[in-house]
Formats: structure tokens, sequence, C-alpha cells
């Protein structure tokens, strides 16, 4: 795909300056009542509970799943600004930048910037659209100071969460506003990016609230010339969360609204200008809201109901197109054990959406608006056998989808926890995806290109209005391990089989006369390949020392793409998720009492052969120093090794390719109690 070349860079401001005050006594990282990870051992750690595997709290070393924490304390030490930067951190999820505001992020495989096969929470709340059943991750504009985990599964979750959790669910768990009263302001300035948030926190009687704003602005990724692509970003997000804990309930509200202007350098479709200037300088605008509702009751016997509601509003004026969603979810979940055996969860949900999409040249969406409603329900049984030595859950989610009609997907897990500080676990799971509204019903007019005689062709491409709903079934196993209290292991293995994956069919080229020779060419989507998957990921830590830990992981990949009978997919016949074989990542953490921190991280990412994106290796290295209990300051350098890299093709999602700059910032935060 042609380059743009701009004849001038963006200046940025220059990084704010460090005027600070001596040191006082040693202090704990530790705010607001939430624990200090960095004083926790490595057995601590494994004890972290989690909730987006069953929808229960459960340990996360007990769970019969792949399952990978990031914590509070890793996204601090990182020095990172984003949640899919932070994502970079698990094993089996593949995050590549595409330019400064859009990123592809999927697990194991299928990877897009309309990659459709992951599901993604906020405080359990699903950041998910129909037009491609995936996610715009400058939507979920989270506050990192605010964020206590995620949750990142690796594999099928569609029995609990239904839909689309076909390779993994991702939540993002919000801390209570009673881990965050007091004042914090924090404000980060570099040549990459520039932040500035604030946030108050305080207490009313029973109830405790806080209030949250953060203005971001992404500097432009470079193009391959090394050349500004004045693709810069700006988003605003104000927000607010309330709880409220009284016996025998819990009520949660919060809520957000964002608002953002990029250049994302999208396709120029425009058949008069296109040749001039093949990508658009167009801005895309966006603006979008949310507010999320949770009532938990527990009763006098145990068991817990919970009630939750959310209203979620976006609107987004793209040069491709314009786009709004509405939608309103209800979910009510009740758990309770039963016979001393039996741990027992089982709930209904509701959702109804509604988008709409009003193509500019060259894209059109038929019907353009839709109004869909989701009916689910699910029941998840673990068993206890053999003095809690075995446990077995079976669970499925039944689900009608008003598009797509009705599915089943069921799950059978077992954890054997009867080796002292071992855990061996094994699952099968299938798993739907249902088409999106752009399989359905998109159509693409692309600019005319020269054939070898000089004709010009024209390229359109249809969805496909039978589109069927892909399906995967999933094999998986794993293994872990506390080396002593200061060393883990976890590894797991999978395997998975994927029916009615989506091709390009092209059509017979047709010549026509009038009103000017041309070549007509069209493809339309199909259902004509299956894929099996398989792959190892293992995550290790070690604590050497009090002051000292090491993080690492490392992921295998492989697809064998098979194309049914009938397909004139040629491509899909190399077809590889756009996935690396293999990649790994390492972290040193070094602490120095409870003063100053040395924070490296190394990331090793296999090329994207069907992409032809090469091999990357990132450095990231960073110092933080506390100068007071209020105070600290933190020197952040990213991609040290290259002033540039490429993560991915911006030929497959329809933007300009751009490569990732090397990043220096400094990080200022203050708390006041």
């Amino acid at each position: 795909m042609a380059r743009i070349l701009l004849s001038r860079r963006r200046l940025l401001p220059l990084i704010f300056a460090a005027l600070l005050s001596l040191a006082s006594p040693p202090v704990s990282f530790a705010q607001g009542g939430a624990p200090d990870l960095s004083q926790m051992s490595i057995e601590d750690l494994m004890r972290i509970e989690i909730t987006s595997v069953a929808r229960r709290e459960q340990r996360a070393a007990d769970v019969a799943a792949a399952v990978f924490v990031i914590t509070a304390d890793d996204i601090r030490r990182s020095g990172l600004t984003t949640i899919p930067e932070l994502l970079r951190l698990a094993p089996g999820v593949d995050v590549a930048q595409i330019n400064s505001s859009k990123w592809a992020v999927t697990v194991r495989g299928f990877n897009d910037l309309s990659a459709n096969k992951l599901l993604v929470l906020v405080d359990g709340r699903s950041v998910y659209n129909l037009l491609f059943s995936g996610v715009l991750w400058d939507e979920p504009d989270v506050m990192l100071d605010d964020i206590d985990r995620i949750e990142v599964i690796r594999g099928p979750g569609a029995a609990t969460w239904g839909a689309n959790a076909v390779n993994g669910v991702i939540n993002i768990v919000t801390k209570s506003s009673a881990d965050t009263t007091g004042v914090l302001v924090r404000v980060r300035g570099g040549n990459a990016d520039q932040q500035a948030a604030v946030r108050y926190g305080g207490i009313a009687g029973a109830s405790r609230y806080r209030v949250h704003a953060q203005w971001t602005d992404r500097a432009a990724s470079l193009l391959g010339s090394g050349t500004d692509a004045n693709d810069a970003s700006q988003a605003i997000t104000t927000g607010f969360r309330f709880d409220r804990v009284t016996r025998p309930g819990e009520l949660m509200l919060e809520g957000a609204l964002t608002a953002g202007r990029t250049r994302a350098l999208w396709q120029n479709f425009d058949p008069q200008t296109a040749t001039l200037e093949p990508f658009s300088r167009d801005p895309s605008e966006a603006v979008g809201g949310h507010l999320l509702g949770r009532l938990t009751h527990t009763r006098a016997n145990g068991g817990a109901l919970q009630i939750q509601g959310f209203l979620d509003l976006a609107n987004r004026d793209e040069p491709l197109a314009d786009f709004s969603r509405r939608a309103f979810d209800l979910d009510t979940q009740y758990h309770a054990t039963v016979g001393g055996r039996h741990d027992l969860v089982a709930g209904l949900g509701f959702r109804a959406v509604r988008e709409h999409l009003a193509g500019h040249v060259g894209t059109t969406l038929d019907p353009a608006a839709t109004t869909a409603s989701l009916l689910t329900g699910f029941v998840q049984d673990e068993i206890a056998l053999f003095e809690n030595r075995l446990a077995i859950t079976l669970g499925s989610q039944v689900q009608y989808d008003s598009e797509s009609g009705a599915g089943v997907q069921p799950t059978a897990r077992a954890i054997w926890k009867g080796l002292p500080r071992q855990r061996l676990w094994a699952a099968v799971s299938r798993a739907l995806k249902t088409p999106a509204l752009v399989d359905r019903g998109i159509r693409i007019d692309f600019p005319p290109q020269p054939d070898p005689s000089g004709l010009p062709v024209f390229v359109t491409t249809f969805g496909n209005p039978q589109a069927e709903t892909e399906e995967l079934v999933s094999v998986e196993g794993g293994y872990r391990i506390e080396v002593g209290t200061r060393g883990s292991i976890d590894a797991t293995a999978f395997a998975g089989h994927y029916d009615h994956l989506v091709t390009q069919e092209p059509g017979a080229p047709i010549v026509a006369l009038v009103p000017s020779p041309r070549v007509l060419v069209t493809t339309h989507a199909g259902n004509l390949l299956m894929a099996t998957t398989r792959g190892f990921e293992i995550a290790a830590s070690w604590a050497p020392t009090d002051f000292w830990r090491v993080d690492g992981n490392y992921s295998a990949f492989d697809i064998v793409p098979t194309r049914a009978a009938g397909s004139l997919d040629v491509a899909a016949a190399t077809f590889d998720a756009s996935a690396p074989r293999h990649k790994w990542h390492l972290r040193s953490s070094l602490s120095r009492g409870a003063h100053a921190t040395v924070n490296l991280s190394v990331f090793r990412v296999g090329s994207l052969e069907e992409l032809r994106v090469p091999a990357w290796t990132r450095v990231d290295l960073n110092a933080e120093w506390r100068f007071t209990s209020r105070l600290s300051a933190m020197v952040v350098g990213q991609n040290l090794l290259d002033e540039a890299h490429t993560e991915f093709s911006g030929a497959r999602a329809l933007l300009a390719e751009t490569q990732v700059r090397r990043g220096a910032a400094v990080r200022l935060r203050w708390t006041f109690q």
C-alpha cells in the first residue's frame, strides 16, 4: 500500500521538569488500603482471587483455565499508559500497534483491527460492538491508577460469558472507592505521549465515592521514511464511582464520558482524489459514555444474588462512515453452595443494541441500521470429589440471538489438587462467534487500479446476508507449581478446530464498455475456511531476593488452514491468523527499600509472515524514585533499541502502514489525604 509523504513534523511540548523535595522516612508504596504487591511473596501472588472464569471469586491457582493476572503493581511498574500496551505483559495475547490510535489485539491468533474472537469486560460490562463483533481500543479509556487487576483468560469463556468469548476473556477490574480516598494528581510528558490525570475520593457515612478526569495526547507515529505520519490523537475522559457497603448488600454505581479526536489515515475511497492522496487526511471524532449499576445481596445461607445493568452510548465520525451505538444490558446471577460438594452459579441476561452506520464515499452497510436483542442463560456447577483433591466443573450457556438464532456453548473442566503446591487441569469447550454486521451487509468500492493492459480495475467487496456462525471446539491442559516461596511456573498446551471461518470468494472479472472501458471484479464473503490450531504457553516468576523479582513468559502458536470444497479464496490457503509463531517477554523489577525501583522489560515478537511484518525486539527501561509518602517521579524509556519499528500491516486494516516510535517521558505523581 502506498505511503503518505508529509512535509513537516508535528512539534510536541518537552518533557515536564522535576522540581522536588528531599526524601522523608521510608514508606510503603501501597495507597488507600490496597495491598502492596511489591512486598508480597510469589506464594501470595498465586493466591490472588479472580472472578472472570466462573463469575465468582476463586484463587487464580485453583482455576481450571489458562489464567494470567496483571496486578496494580505490574501496571505501576510498567510505565505504560494504555490497556493494549499492558496486555503485552500476558502470554498468549497478541498486541500490535497499527498507528497512533489504532490497535490489533487478540488471544491465540486471528488478529486484526477488527479482531472478533476476544471478549473484553470492564467491571463486568462488555465492551463490544455489533459492527465487527470486536473492540475499539480507544473507547475503554480507563484511568490506570484505578485498575485493581486485569484478568486475562486464554481459551474459550463462552460457557459463562456467551458468544464471542471464543479465544479468550479479558476483564478489567477497577478498585473500590474505599481504596482510592484522597487526592491523586499525575502528569506525564514525553516525545511519544503526554498525559494529565486528577482524582478525588471521599467518604459520606457508609458510602465511598471518587471522581476523576484524564487528558491524553499521543504523538504521531512514523512512516517508513522516518517522517511524521500526522496521525496524532487526543482524548479526554471524566468519570465517577460510588460504593455503598451495608449488611447484607453492596451497591456500586459508576460511569464515564470520553471524547477523542485523531487522524487514523484511513484509505481514501474517492476515485476522483485517491490517486493523488491515497489516505484520508480528514480527522476522526468520537464521543461515548456509559452508566453501570450493580447490586449484590448476600443471604444468610451463604448464597449471593447479583443484579447488574448498564447503558452504553457511542458516536463516531470517521472518514469511512459515521457510526452510532445504543445498548442496554441487564444481567442477573445467583451463587450458592449445595450439599457441601456443589458450588453452583446460574444466571440470565438480556441485551438490546441498536447500531447505525452511514457510509461515505466507497462504503455502504445494508441495512444501515440494525436493532438486535440477545437472551442468555447459563449454569455452572463445580463438584468437589476425593476430599477436595479433585474438582470437576460442568456448565453451559444457552443463547438466543435475534440475528443468528439459538446456540449452545458447553464446557467441561477438571483440576487435580492432590499434590502439594501443584495443580494439574484440563478442559474441553465449544464456543461460537455470531456474524457481525459487516459480515452480512458491508459493501466496499475500492478506487480503480490499472491492470497490465492499462484498463482500470474496479474491485467491489460484498458481505454475505447468509453468513454462518463460526464455531470452535477447544481442548486445553495445564500444570502449575509453586517452587518454594520464591518461584512459580504455569504451563498450558492447547489445540482447537475452527469451522465456518470467513473467506473472500472472488467472482469472474467482467469487462464493461460503458461509460468507459473498465474491468469489474467482485468478491463476496463466504464461510468456507476451516483451521486447526495448537500451541504452548508458559509463564514463570522468580524472586531470588526480597528486593528483586524476575517474570518471564513464552508463547508458541501454529495454525493449519483448510479450504472447503468450492472455495476460490487462494489467500486462505496460506492464512496464518496474523499471529507470530513465537514470542517471549522478560521483565526484571529491582527495589531499593521503599524509595526506588528499576524495571526492565524485553519483548521479542516473531514475524507475521502473511502480512510481511518482520520480527522485532523492544526494550523498555524505567526508574521510579519516591521522594516522600506523597510524591514520586518516574523516568521512562520505551522501544530503546530502534528509532521505530512496524508491528502490523495497515493494508488489511485499510490504514496506512506506520511505525511505533522510540519514546522517553517523565511521570510525576502526587497523593494527598
